[in-house]
């Protein structure tokens, strides 16, 4: 249950009140009403052992949003050892930029996939950590965040979007926890930092690709990561689709290798068929790892966002091919098939996409047989280019 504003500005005005003593906030917080219409925020909890009850402040002097905010403050502090109280006795406290940054590393973050995980800590680790130093975030004007984002835009504009984009999620989820009453953050649009990413139109040609996959053939990289990319250009599918693929999820007998809904990025189950040149290679390194098919360093780890894309960068600075990345494969395996005659809502399957309209909801068939068929015809293409 939820205190609602409205209520409280009724209960007031009342001359006599009977309704429910108190109102629940939820985590503790609640407003005790008096006989006589008289508010007060308080936070209920335990603390060492026993039943505690902390005054906040007393309505309409204090806010609902103020009650709440120092009621958030008091649950950090009981979390750390220390009497809730303080949030009331103690002055008001300066929070930081790194001050939010640990606070939605700590609650937020942990509840996103494992590899937007480590793109928001990669990013808090380079761009958010060392910045506005001590500067209490709720005096740092607009001013200062234009300048800090226009001088990451200066070499990296795209980065600079994305910066902004994760910062404002970041401090617009310790508002909505009262970590934070306001920056001036809110006063900046999204338009004005940097520039969006492009929709990507590169698509690569049958000969491109088998130039490619001859370069991954020849370098000296580990077996494993050789294979992602590889077996990436076969089924094109998301890096991390594969990157992430245990043994666990190909099932050679029926031939069919099942992405779940925890790594994919629509959180629902894909499924593709594993056409036989897929097939060898797979066979190869389950006869070479154990449940990570593509290990990193350690071998009970995958390998990482990082490296596989460092390993790609090393491959296309060698190569007379004009630029290119391993998203393109994507885009050049739905285009060869379309020349093939596969039909579209296949090729989207082959993708991992989401079919749109009532297709999404009532038609959950896979149509196996026809992406099988497809995946082939595909391969079999690139294969006898490689072979010439």
């Amino acid at each position: 249950m939820t205190i609602i504003e409205n209520e409280l500005k009724k209960i007031i005005k009342l001359d006599r009140y009977d309704g429910p003593a108190e109102l629940s906030d939820g985590k503790g917080l609640i407003a005790r009403i008096s006989h006589t219409a008289s508010v007060t925020f308080m936070y209920r909890c335990r603390f060492e052992g026993r039943s505690l009850r902390v005054k906040i402040g007393t309505y309409p002097t204090t806010s609902l949003k103020q009650a709440r905010r120092t009621h958030e403050i008091m649950r950090q502090l009981r979390r750390s050892g220390e009497h809730p109280r303080y949030a009331i006795n103690a002055k008001p406290r300066k929070v930081t930029l790194k001050c939010c940054v640990q606070y939605w590393l700590t609650h937020y973050v942990p509840n996103l996939k494992p590899g937007t995980q480590v793109h928001y800590r990669s990013f808090a680790r380079t761009y958010f950590t060392n910045v506005f130093n001590d500067r209490d975030i709720e005096k740092i004007h607009a001013r200062e965040w234009m300048s800090w984002f226009d001088s990451i835009s200066a070499k990296k504009p795209k980065t600079a979007r994305s910066v902004f984009t994760i910062i404002r999620s970041c401090l617009n989820f310790c508002k909505s926890k009262f970590f934070i009453e306001r920056t001036d953050l809110e006063r900046i649009k999204k338009q004005h930092v940097g520039v969006g990413s492009s929709v990507g139109s590169r698509v690569l040609t049958m000969r491109e690709l088998s130039i490619i996959w001859q370069a991954i053939d020849d370098s000296h990289a580990s077996a494993s990561n050789k294979a992602l990319h590889q077996l990436t250009i076969l089924f094109g599918n998301r890096v991390s689709e594969m990157r992430l693929a245990r043994r666990s999820h190909f099932n050679l007998e029926d031939g069919i290798w099942t992405v779940p809904a925890e790594i994919s990025k629509t959180n629902r189950t894909i499924r593709r068929p594993i056409p036989s040149k897929a097939r060898s290679i797979l066979l190869q390194l389950m006869r070479e790892n154990d449940e990570i098919l593509f290990p990193g360093h350690n071998t009970d780890t995958p390998i990482t966002i990082s490296a596989a894309n460092r390993y790609i960068r090393s491959i296309r600075n060698r190569l007379p091919i004009d630029d290119w990345r391993t998203h393109d494969f994507r885009r050049s395996l739905s285009t060869e098939s379309a020349k093939f005659g596969t039909l579209p809502h296949i090729i989207e399957k082959m993708l991992g996409h989401e079919l749109g309209g009532v297709f999404t909801i009532y038609n959950k068939h896979d149509w196996l047989d026809e992406q099988l068929a497809a995946y082939e015809r595909y391969s079999q293409n690139l294969f006898e280019l490689l072979c010439n």
